[in-house]
């Protein structure tokens, strides 16, 4: 019995040891950034030569940054702001809403700034402000959607600088929604491909910024047409720098700034984000070409649970957080659907894997290159999982990881009903020996003792 007792109760700690809290994984900063790209690995494939004094490229489906250029240094983002005006417009109103231009909308733009001729009073949906905003680029757009959202464009960059921080940028501060020049208004090559990775999260940011042309009517709301086009030549079939597998991007330009773009391109079910700062036309549009190039070309992307031939499931066992035990090595496996970034100088098998315990309970393990992150897998613990715990990890299905989700919900009731299995065994122990004990005294009563009772 003692034996029995005490295996129930192992088990039992080892599942509350599984449900305690976990430690969390710190967010990436600028110095890990720039420390990060100062020492490439030996075996990274050799990148082109580019004239942007800023950039970066990204693998949006593992989150790898393929190339860095000056990528966290402090740049002027010119009209590349309005990304950022365009999530926060996306993220806090309805393309039906109805927005009207005021008198500070339309003469706080300088002479010669973009716009699509917006009178005071004039008023538009949120949807036409977004075309007028992400293809012609036009200022004054900016101007009354950032006063529409925050009722002034003070608190507007309030909000648009703390939500540079909570999407990741490591060195941002906004000071207009529009991008206009002010020495205050900065930011960085990093910071633009996190900003542009909130906005794919919204198909309609997809779909409007993808247009190449776009011919608002006249309506009831606005007696006029306004016909728009994009300042994109990615996406113009009728551009020398038509690129088909492009799918949107923003660009920006000012004399302080030099000629910016952030674009975002899809080929062969990979994903790719592409920024180039400062440079001057057409490099922008030639260095984002020759980056995703080289991005899709000397890169490719592996399932860890297909294609990781060395890590076995009892490597998981004895090499992962979760500490379970020999017995348990049939409840452990990889996400089938997490994708490791591989250059084409190394093979899936050359990386090394480092457990990872997130701050939501769940674990993984991170495939890295001399320290050089390429990717992460899920570990499963298939004893919490059912294919109802399964969610797409991103809204606007730019990928197809799978994520299972942390098994806290359960936390309650499993370690309930353990500690209930450990109460009803101590009460059949404790039965157990008083009916010995009681069976061990009537063995001892005397012969004649029945004898004298009748």
């Amino acid at each position: 019995m003692k034996t029995v007792l005490r295996s129930s109760f192992s088990l039992c700690l080892c599942i509350c040891l599984l449900l305690l809290p976990c430690h969390a994984t710190s967010a990436a900063t600028k110095a890990e950034i720039d420390t990060m790209q100062a020492h490439l690995p030996d075996e990274w494939p050799d990148a082109p030569e580019i004239t942007s004094e800023a950039a970066i490229l990204v693998d949006i489906d593992t989150d790898t940054i393929l190339y860095a250029k000056n990528a966290t240094s402090s740049m002027y983002p010119a009209s590349t702001t309005k990304l950022m005006t365009a999530y926060l417009t996306l993220s806090n109103t309805s393309l039906d809403d109805i927005v009207t231009f005021s008198k500070n909308s339309i003469y706080s733009l300088p002479s010669g700034s973009s716009h699509i001729g917006m009178h005071i009073g004039e008023s538009l949906s949120v949807r036409d402000c977004l075309y007028g905003l992400l293809l012609p680029s036009a200022n004054e757009v900016a101007t009354a959607l950032a006063e529409h959202v925050s009722g002034s464009v003070s608190s507007f960059v309030e909000l648009m600088n703390s939500t540079a921080v909570s999407l990741g940028c490591v060195n941002t501060n906004f000071a207009n929604a529009n991008g206009l020049q002010d020495p205050n208004h900065m930011t960085c090559a990093y910071d633009l491909y996190r900003i542009m990775l909130g906005c794919l999260q919204y198909s309609d940011f997809i779909s409007i910024s993808s247009t190449p042309a776009y011919y608002r009517k006249a309506d009831s709301i606005l007696d006029r047409d306004i016909p728009m086009g994009t300042t994109n030549k990615l996406i113009k079939k009728d551009s020398d720098y038509y690129t088909p597998f492009v799918v949107c991007g923003k660009t920006g330009w000012t004399e302080e700034a030099g000629r910016c773009l952030v674009t975002y391109a899809s080929k062969d079910g990979r994903n790719l984000i592409c920024v180039t700062m400062n440079t001057e036309d057409p490099n922008q549009y030639k260095d984002t070409i020759q980056l995703f190039n080289y991005g899709f070309d000397h890169f490719n992307v592996a399932k860890a649970s297909e294609q990781d031939q060395t890590y076995s499931t009892q490597a998981l066992i004895s090499n992962s957080p979760l500490g379970l035990s020999e017995q348990n090595s049939s409840f452990l496996t990889l996400d089938s659907a997490s994708r490791i970034t591989v250059p084409d100088t190394v093979s899936l098998d050359d990386l090394t894997r480092r457990p990872i315990t997130n701050e939501d309970g769940t674990h993984m393990l991170s495939y890295e290159l001399h320290g050089y992150p390429l990717g992460t897998a899920m570990i499963i613990n298939q004893v919490a999982q059912d294919t109802s715990d399964l969610y797409v990890a991103s809204g606007n299905s730019l990928s197809d990881v799978l994520q299972t989700k942390p098994f806290h919900e359960i936390k309650i009731w499993l370690v309930a009903c353990m500690l209930a299995v450990i109460i009803l065994i101590i009460l059949l122990v404790v039965f157990l020996i008083r009916y010995k004990k009681m069976n061990k005294n009537n063995r001892q009563t005397p012969p004649n003792h029945q004898y004298r009772m009748q």
